[in-house]
């Protein structure tokens, strides 16, 4: 059994008649292939960047699960044959899946943190100039 990332396209009209309905005819065929599933969930709704199958929006799940690596070709051939599946994308891990997600959350953490540390400030925020020896510490001025 290996650990796998797994992003289901699905359609988003099926999905907004009844995405539970949808999320377990998914686990099931996933669990039919012998899936253990670690985690599912919604990831997002998005417009397409081109049309596929007739679909012009889509539905992403994102789930990561362990399953032997000869049932990835026989599932994916299941899932084609479901009318409310788009697409989907299955990625071997190199390490297992729990110290996966977890060093991805700190990765994420990180990312954030930088991002509000590097954010643009706004015209009605004062900038600090550093001080030197000569002068004091005073706020930037918009004179030249």
């Amino acid at each position: 059994m290996y650990p796998y990332e797994g992003m289901f396209l699905l359609d988003s009209g099926a999905f907004a008649e009844d995405g539970e309905a949808l999320e377990k005819k998914l686990r099931g065929l996933l669990e039919k292939h012998g899936a253990e599933i670690t985690q599912l969930e919604q990831w997002d709704e998005r417009r397409l960047a081109y049309e596929i199958k007739g679909h012009k929006r889509g539905v992403y799940l994102l789930g990561y699960l362990r399953m032997p690596g000869q049932n990835v070709a026989e599932l994916r051939g299941d899932l084609a044959l479901q009318e409310w599946y788009i697409r989907g994308l299955f990625v071997r891990l190199d390490r297992d899946i729990p110290a996966f997600l977890e060093a991805n959350a700190k990765y994420y953490d990180r990312v954030r943190e930088d991002a509000t540390e590097r954010r643009p400030r706004r015209e009605d925020e004062a900038v600090p100039v550093p001080a030197t020896k000569d002068a004091p510490q005073t706020e930037a001025s918009d004179a030249p």
